[in-house]
């Protein structure tokens, strides 16, 4: 009976071949670009996380910084001593993974109370630093805020 089954067994026509090629293709290209697609939403989130990262490091070095009191918060932030940019103190760019980005610093201070604060911003000698890290491309910005203390 076996040998009688594959004598007249004829097996898959071109026809058949050529369909199923077809709909794996169509199958295949279809999670091709899911693939594609999630390989770039993975590369965007890592250059996010990057510079998120590397913000919250600066507002580090920031904080570790010793401050005298001035009347110009924004001057605590500004190093003329220094032309590179990735040598002023705080630097203004860094190199990482071959990469260079750009950090800003942006400082405020309230001289008003808030509604359950006992003091100010001021009179406590803290100021609110906004530390913004941007990749080379301009596209992806990481942001770190918080306070340092000035004596």
């Amino acid at each position: 009976m076996t040998k009688n089954y594959f004598q007249n067994s004829k097996g898959f026509t071109l026809i058949e071949v050529v369909a199923s090629i077809i709909i794996i293709t169509i199958i295949l290209l279809s999670f091709s670009q899911l693939f594609i697609q999630t390989n770039k939403t993975a590369a965007k989130n890592t250059e996010k996380l990057v510079t998120i990262n590397l913000a919250d490091a600066m507002l580090e070095k920031v904080r570790a910084g010793t401050y005298t009191k001035s009347t110009d918060i924004q001057s605590y932030f500004v190093d003329n001593s220094q032309p590179n940019k990735k040598l002023k103190n705080p630097p203004l760019e860094i190199d990482l993974n071959g990469r260079t980005y750009s950090i800003s610093y942006k400082a405020t201070q309230s001289s008003t109370k808030s509604q359950n604060a006992n003091f100010t911003e001021k009179e406590l000698n803290l100021i609110k630093v906004v530390v913004t890290v941007t990749s080379p491309d301009g596209k992806t910005k990481g942001s770190s805020e918080g306070y340092v203390s000035i004596e």
